[in-house]
């Protein structure tokens, strides 16, 4: 079992990471349990025994032979922010294979290893790529080491081929890079083009819409006059067909007071004749 401030150490470089930890260990230790219930981080163990059959890959609670070639395997999760290595490199091969492993699966860019061991692996660390951010023992004179990942390139070459392969691939890489900025350059520009032309459609549409509202204000304001119009038109026609109505009663009382004045003049002029 770790001492505590050994535990207590771990966990706090361990905190300077994202929430997704690989804890991996030889034997068993509280530092997952801990990460999780106290500090509410996604832990992920494997188990790395340096005794086991030579035939069995690494996974967790599996064993791994103590072969150099066995040290380079891929990492069974996902990148996390975090890997956290309890007494794995205290014994067996050189750890630069372990490290350089690390870097090429297990961490994502900017992720932090932290190595807890008899060893003083600085410089391995360094070597491997990684960017050393602190290192401090511990009362019972283990290590204690923070480095960080810090970009996608996996580990220093270890041979001129190496190095020839890998400034190759850099150059490589900063061609596509250099194609992509233009890429992108050309593409946001095509962006604010069609920003431009979608703002102006949008103004030209905001004008028409004014222009609208204006010609529907008006057009209501001409139906209110058309309507009091109407109303006024009926209005007359009423008094018209009044006037008409008593004009043609008129008219039939002046026939009938005409009637009326020949029948007197006949009946008078009748007596006049019957008189002596």
């Amino acid at each position: 079992m770790r001492a505590r401030d050994d535990t207590t150490a771990v966990i706090d470089s361990t905190l300077a990471g994202g929430p997704r930890v690989l804890h991996i260990g030889v034997e068993p230790s509280t530092v997952p349990r801990r990460l999780a219930q106290e500090h509410d981080r996604e832990v992920e163990c494997l188990r790395w025994p340096l005794d086991g059959g030579a035939d069995e890959q690494w996974g967790p609670e599996v064993d791994l032979a103590e072969r150099a070639d066995e040290w380079v395997q891929p990492f069974l999760v996902a990148p996390v922010d975090v890997v956290v290595v309890e007494g794995v490199l205290d014994e067996g091969p050189s750890p630069d294979a372990f490290l350089r492993t690390l870097g090429s699966g297990a961490l994502v860019p900017g992720g932090l290893v932290v190595v807890s061991g008899a060893r003083d692996l600085t410089t391995p660390l360094q070597s491997a790529g990684f960017t050393l951010e602190s290192e401090a023992a511990t009362e019972d004179g283990r290590h204690v080491t923070v480095a960080r990942f810090p970009s996608f390139t996996t580990a220093r070459p270890l041979s001129p081929e190496a190095d020839e392969a890998s400034a190759a691939e850099n150059r490589r890489l900063a061609h596509e890079l250099e194609r992509t900025r233009e890429l992108l350059g050309r593409e946001r520009a095509t962006i604010a083009r069609e920003m431009q032309l979608g703002k102006d459609e949008l103004l030209a549409m905001d004008r028409q819409v004014a222009e609208l509202q204006d010609r529907l204000q008006r057009l209501r304001h001409k139906n209110v006059l058309l309507r009091a119009r109407v109303a006024q038109v009926a209005r007359e026609r009423d008094l018209a067909e009044a006037r008409a109505a008593e004009l043609a009663d008129e008219l039939f009382l002046t026939h009938d007071s005409r009637a009326v004045r020949t029948v007197a003049s006949m009946v008078e002029r009748a007596r006049r004749r019957r008189s002596p």
